[in-house]
């Protein structure tokens, strides 16, 4: 009897969907419009260039590269399929039949306005353009696998010698310097993305800067960008995937809401990332939650300061906490204590997390027997005494009393003495990036997904992520040797083993972050470390609403 009503109902259900009920569009999930926040002004949607956050966020919502990663964080296929060769060196890739898609030129409007079809040739452009000197990205590197990428990245050999080839215009072969199963997954970010060079050079030097110089093969297209206010993107429906892709169009807006909780309630935000208070309210309106654990908080050293430049100093800095009366403050608000660099939901590869409960490396309270590496710290630094230092810290309650407990252990343990200056979050951000302070009591999330590419963040002073000034040969080496290739867990232990020995900062906690949805939304796909080096927090080809 129920499975008869159910399918009575089914029945009912498609009848009104034949005749065109307006109560059975309304109920339909697809072609809504969605609104999401964006942190500030994108620089430019230049897939090969792009580095801030909103850019490359925006840069992986329009473009769309030969892979993409799935909610698992697999790569599958994107703008083509791919087979490889016996040695694991050569993949083969066949596009999709995809247009390019472009909001009219103001200086032609006939211009780009048929369709032309996406080629291998657009995939190699993109990629030359990364690596050529003159380019002067900084996400050259992340091509470094390709044969001869990071020759002609110093201009020791000509552009031709990339080892990327269009074969046809639909088939396009890369060939690596070696081995590497994780090659797909590292296709769907930014710097992969194709490029038309008729374009790129049409638009004499101003390549995603306006709308109208942005041309996306990726499911959405740049309708209006109102610098500094919002981004529309509308659907590309030469996408070669065009059918699957539920909303309409996805607007981007700027300015940060008073209440974000209210937003999304009242439907003026379908998606955004909450406070720990925020999230409260939020579960008491019963809005659906995202928690994740992709963040460090942590005592940032920085590594160029004399007086913090040897790893027995940072160690004895470390040691000398107080840990039982600083822990119970980091785990406020759900935040675990931290037991190492890597946060929880870093994975190995594919789902496979990293953190198991037996690789863990908790800092343990030496009080004044931490005296002995600071000494011998202070010493090879050529100092016989240590300057005065400031530490900063967020202006918040929370924030200032943590600091507060962590000078205090070292007064008591130490002997020392440093100032603390709270900053407005805006300040302390800005200044932790540039490197412009001592120490900072700081949150960061890592740009990576991976455990491997988390620690890449301390490969050398030009590494994303590296907000300590890390260097360290004997770091590098190890690195070195795992950096082309799919690590495995012993390998990542060994690292982390080597930065807890040298202490370039000090982890706290791994802090929850919470992303809320609306409602009525269904099919948003929220990723951890914000998209990591691929860009895309939030994945809304398959959202939905049914307001």
């Amino acid at each position: 009897m129920r499975y008869a009503m159910r399918a009575a109902t089914l029945i009912v259900a498609c009848l009104l969907a034949l005749f065109g009920l307006p109560g059975c569009r309304k109920k339909s999930p697809e072609g809504k419009s969605f609104r999401f926040q964006l942190e500030t002004d994108p620089r430019q949607l230049d897939p090969q260039v792009s580095t801030d956050r909103s850019s490359v966020t925006m840069a992986a919502a329009l473009f769309e590269g030969l892979a993409r990663l799935d909610e698992n964080g697999d790569a599958v296929p994107a703008a083509a399929t791919w087979t490889v060769s016996e040695d694991r060196r050569v993949y083969t890739f066949t596009l999709r039949d995809s247009s390019w898609s472009i909001q009219k030129s103001k200086k032609d409007e006939n211009l780009w306005k048929s369709p032309t079809p996406v080629t291998a040739q657009d995939f190699v452009f993109g990629m030359q353009r990364a690596v050529l000197p003159a380019t002067g990205s900084t996400l050259a590197q992340e091509l470094f696998c390709i044969e001869n990428a990071e020759a002609v990245n110093k201009g020791e050999r000509p552009v031709s010698d990339l080892g990327v080839k269009a074969v046809d215009e639909k088939t396009l072969m890369i060939t690596l310097r070696e081995p590497d199963d994780d090659f797909p997954k590292k296709t769907a970010s930014t710097p992969y993305m194709p490029c038309n060079q008729a374009f790129f050079e049409y638009t004499e030097g101003r390549y995603g800067l306006e709308a109208e110089y942005v041309l996306t093969n990726g499911p959405f297209y740049v309708k209006t960008w109102l610098h500094g206010e919002s981004i529309t993107l509308t659907k590309n429906n030469g996408y070669h995937d065009a059918d699957t892709i539920l909303p309409a169009s996805v607007r981007f807006l700027m300015k940060a809401p008073d209440d974000p909780v209210a937003a999304l309630e009242e439907g003026n935000l379908d998606a955004a990332s909450l406070t720990a208070a925020q999230a409260d309210q939020a579960q008491e309106k019963k809005l659906e939650l995202v928690r994740l654990q992709d963040t460090v908080t942590g005592l940032w050293l920085n590594n160029h300061v004399t007086a913090l430049s040897e790893p027995a100093i940072r160690r004895a800095l470390r040691d000398a906490i107080e840990w039982d009366l600083v822990r119970g403050r980091l785990t406020a608000g759900g935040a675990a204590a931290a037991e190492g660099y890597i946060p929880p939901d870093a994975v190995v590869s594919g789902s496979e997390r990293y953190r198991n409960g037996q690789n863990a490396h908790p800092a343990v309270s030496k009080g004044r027997d931490a005296l002995t590496d600071f000494s011998a710290g202070l010493s090879d630094a050529g100092l016989a005494s240590v300057p005065k230092l400031t530490m900063l810290c967020a202006d918040d309650n929370a924030s200032v009393e943590l600091a507060r407990y962590i000078l205090q252990s070292w007064q008591k343990n130490l002997s020392v003495y440093f100032e603390l200056t709270p900053l407005p979050a805006a300040e302390l951000n800005s200044r932790v990036s540039v490197g412009n302070y001592e120490l900072a009591l700081y949150t960061y999330t890592p740009v990576s997904m991976t455990a491997q590419g988390i620690l890449g963040g301390y490969a050398g002073t030009a590494a994303k992520g590296n907000l300590a000034r890390y260097e360290s040969a004997r770091f590098e080496a190890a690195f070195g040797r795992l950096a082309s290739g799919t690590s495995t867990r012993e390998e990542i232990d060994e690292l982390e083993g080597i930065l807890f020995d040298e202490c370039p900062f000090i982890p706290l906690s791994f802090p929850v972050r919470t992303v809320g949805l609306g409602k009525t939304v269904s099919g948003i796909v929220v990723r951890p470390f914000m998209g990591g080096s691929f860009g895309a927090e939030l994945d809304f080809r398959a959202a939905g609403k049914l307001d």
